[in-house]
């Protein structure tokens, strides 16, 4: 991978992409706007000479193996005047690249970065045209009604990670083990089962008092669920 021929379309693709290079800052009126002062994005370079990709890949890129500092920095939301995108450039010992991303979620979310990291793509050879073209941008304002009153479980340290894999068999039986029992004209989905698998076997894992109410939430991405839908090509924050 060329870092100069991928510098260029990364400066090529934010002149589309102008308020990730910006700032968050309060207005007049109390509201959270972007300050699009040129401030840039942060891009870091750095090596890990020691591993192999596919080294990586084998150990199923576990935490232990995995080597620290391969992700940026988390960005801290509420701190004053932060740089709203960060990039890192990791070469590995065989040659192999990887590129990892931190972005403020105020101003962007997933499928938002990927859109552009898709168009970055498509403008490194410098004869494709972008899959969108980025859509009127606004920064979401954050109000109390914004949030429920849900508690979130309490976060223990220190975290370990886990990757586990599930055969299509698997998932066909988690699925048929989870549709029992369940009235006539209703269904659930493999998604559905997996995730209940999953958030069962957690708070089993947390010795959780059985009389506890506990709930699982959605990440949802709403652009094609409010009416009017909202471009694909809008890249701000639109979870719900």
């Amino acid at each position: 991978m060329n870092i100069q021929k991928l510098l260029a379309s990364l400066e090529d693709v934010l002149n589309d992409y102008y308020p990730l290079a910006g700032t968050l800052k309060n207005s007049s009126n109390g509201r959270t706007i972007i300050d699009c002062n040129d401030r840039g994005v942060q891009f870091i370079i750095a090596e890990c000479s020691d591993i192999t990709i596919n080294q990586l890949e084998e150990k199923k890129w576990e935490h232990a193996v995995t080597p620290h500092g391969l992700m940026p920095t988390a960005i801290i939301s509420n701190k004053i005047d932060p740089i709203l995108f960060i990039i890192q450039y990791t070469t590995f010992a065989d040659g192999s690249v990887a590129l990892s991303f931190a972005i403020h979620h105020q101003i962007m979310d997933g499928f938002g970065l990927f859109t552009f990291i898709e168009n970055w793509g498509r403008r490194a050879p410098r004869d494709n045209p972008p899959t969108y073209v980025p859509y009127e941008y606004f920064v979401r304002q954050l109000t109390e009604s914004n949030f429920s009153n849900a508690r979130m479980s309490p976060v223990t340290t220190p975290i370990t990670t886990k990757i586990f894999s599930f055969s299509h068999d698997d998932l066909k039986r988690l699925r048929d083990y989870y549709s029992v029992g369940i009235p006539n004209g209703s269904w659930i989905s493999t998604n559905d089962a997996l995730v209940a698998h999953i958030w069962r076997t957690v708070i089993r894992a947390r010795n959780t008092d059985l009389n506890t109410e506990v709930f699982c939430r959605f990440a949802l991405d709403g652009r094609n669920r409010l009416n009017p839908p909202i471009p694909k090509s809008y890249y701000g924050n639109v979870i719900l």
